[in-house]
C-alpha cells in the first residue's frame, strides 16, 4: 500500500534533514600522547597541528570531510564525514574534569568512537579509568593500537612497508592483552585494530572497522563512506523528493552559516 503525499513530504524532509545536519560522525579520543591527530592526518590527510613534546589539541575540533555526491539530482552537493579530534586525557590531572565533562557533552554526537592507544606502552590503568566513566559510550567504540612500528625488535621492514615476523607475532601478542584488559571494563569483547600512522599502515583495516560498528539506526548514512551511496536506503518513491529536500536544506544551511 503507497503513502499518501503529506506523509511522503514529511518523510522525506526528515530524511534530507538528516543527510545534511547530521553527517556520519566519529570521535577520535583517548590518552594524551596516543596520536589522536596524527592517525586523522594520516587517514584523511586534513593537516591538524601535531606536536611531539606537548598537547595540542585543548577542545574538541571538528573537521568536516566532502566528497561529491555519486547521486546525479545532487549536483553541486556532498556527502560528509564528520572527525571529531578530542583533547587527551591524563596530560594534567587538574584537566581532566574538565575534559571527561567536554566528553561527555560531544560524544553522544559521535557515531562511533575510536578510542587510541599506543603499542609500546604496556600500562593501561589510565584508559581503564576513563572507560570506567564513560561507560555509556562502550557500544559504539573501536580500539586502534597505534605505532606498533616501533615493537620490538623495531626492525619494520621499509621496503615492504609492514612489520617483520617477528614484530608481527609481538604485536599479535600485544593485541590480545589490551583486548582483554578492554574487555575487562566494557564487558565485552572489542574491536582491536593494530595501525601505524607514521607508515601509513593499518588504516583502511582501522576505517573499515569504524565504518562497521555504526549503529543499526545510522549505517545507511555511513553508506556513503562504503562507496556506496545514501540513496541507495532510500525507496524509490521518494528519493527525487529528498534529493530536492537535500538541496533546499543545504542552501538553507550555507545562508545560515554566513
Amino acid at each position: 500500500m503507497g503513502i499518501d503525499a503529506e506523509t511522503e513530504r514529511q518523510i522525506a524532509a526528515k530524511i534530507a534533514e538528516e543527510v545534511v545536519g547530521r553527517p556520519p560522525t566519529v570521535g577520535v579520543i583517548g590518552v594524551s600522547g596516543t596520536g589522536k591527530s596524527s592517525t586523522i592526518n594520516a587517514m584523511f590527510k586534513v593537516g591538524l597541528e601535531v606536536s611531539h613534546v606537548v598537547a595540542c589539541t585543548k577542545e574538541f575540533l571538528n573537521v568536516d570531510l566532502a566528497a561529491p555526491s555519486s547521486d546525479p539530482r545532487l549536483a553541486g552537493q556532498q556527502t560528509v564525514l564528520r572527525i571529531v579530534d578530542a583533547p587527551g586525557l591524563g596530560e594534567d590531572v587538574r584537566r581532566d574534569p574538565e575534559y571527561l565533562s567536554m566528553y561527555e557533552e560531544a560524544l553522544p554526537a559521535a557515531d562511533v568512537i575510536l578510542w587510541t592507544m599506543t603499542a609500546r606502552n604496556r600500562a593501561v590503568a589510565l584508559d581503564q579509568q576513563y572507560l570506567r566513566h564513560l561507560a555509556p559510550f562502550h557500544d559504539r567504540m573501536v580500539f586502534g593500537i597505534n605505532q606498533i612500528d616501533l615493537v620490538e625488535p623495531r626492525d619494520w621492514s621499509e621496503a615492504a612497508n609492514c612489520p617483520s615476523r617477528t614484530q608481527r607475532q609481538n604485536i599479535d601478542i600485544i593485541v590480545q592483552d589490551r583486548a582483554e584488559r578492554i574487555e575487562s571494563i566494557i564487558g565485552r569483547k572489542p574491536v582491536v585494530v593494530p595501525y601505524s600512522a607514521t607508515h601509513l599502515y593499518g588504516l583502511q583495516e582501522l576505517f573499515t572497522a569504524m565504518v562497521e560498528a555504526a549503529p543499526p539506526r545510522r549505517s545507511w548514512i555511513f553508506s556513503a563512506i562504503k562507496k556506496f551511496d545514501p540513496f541507495d536506503f532510500i525507496p524509490a518513491q521518494l528519493r527525487d523528493r529528498v534529493a530536492q529536500d537535500v538541496g533546499e536544506t543545504g542552501r538553507r544551511r550555507m545562508r545560515w552559516s554566513r
